[in-house]
């Protein structure tokens, strides 16, 4: 069974590895790259799916920390679809920028954070709603605490009267009936 915590680890994981592949692929379309190709595209989506799933199995305790590692994640998620989407075009027409790293720094630290919040109020939000459950719930009337009536008129044979090899096999030849 799994616990809000465990759900809110695979919530996190798959919007670490989603919103990799699509800010990488937005990015990329933004300063004029072309359309990738299937490989391309195939090879930005396992590298971001394996950088979220990777996200998905990391716990930690400190909410700082548990920021920090999502910015990361994201700044690693990116350099993976980056490099995939680099690697299959054929001339990659500009290196790296200033404007370039600031504009992916900027993008993972304001989506780790924004994942981060989701994460906590996610749990916050199961955490109110069980006690809700608990607290609200309607007082059903009790049940009636009659006593059961006992059967008179059992009809069970017993299968020892039987003359046959035991509850599965043919009765004998010699049987002659009731």
């Amino acid at each position: 069974m799994s616990t809000p915590a465990a759900r809110a680890r695979y919530l996190r994981g798959g919007l670490v590895g989603a919103c990799s592949a699509l800010l990488t692929g937005a990015a990329h379309g933004a300063a004029g790259g072309s359309l990738p190709g299937s490989g391309a595209l195939t090879l930005l989506l396992v590298g971001c799916a394996t950088v979220g799933a990777l996200t998905a199995t990391l716990t930690t305790g400190h909410r700082a920390a548990r920021a920090a590692v999502l910015v990361a994640a994201l700044g690693a998620g990116q350099f993976i679809g980056h490099f995939a989407l680099t690697l299959t075009a054929g001339g990659h027409g500009h290196g790296l920028t200033a404007l370039m790293v600031a504009a992916h720094a900027a993008a993972a630290v304001a989506l780790g954070l924004l994942i981060g919040l989701g994460e906590y109020l996610y749990l916050v939000a199961r955490s109110v709603l069980c006690w809700l459950r608990l607290v609200l719930r309607p007082a059903g009337r009790t049940p009636d605490r009659s006593p059961l009536r006992a059967a008179r008129h059992v009809a069970a044979q017993s299968v020892l009267w039987c003359s046959g090899l035991g509850m599965r096999a043919p009765p004998h030849r010699g049987y002659a009936g009731a």
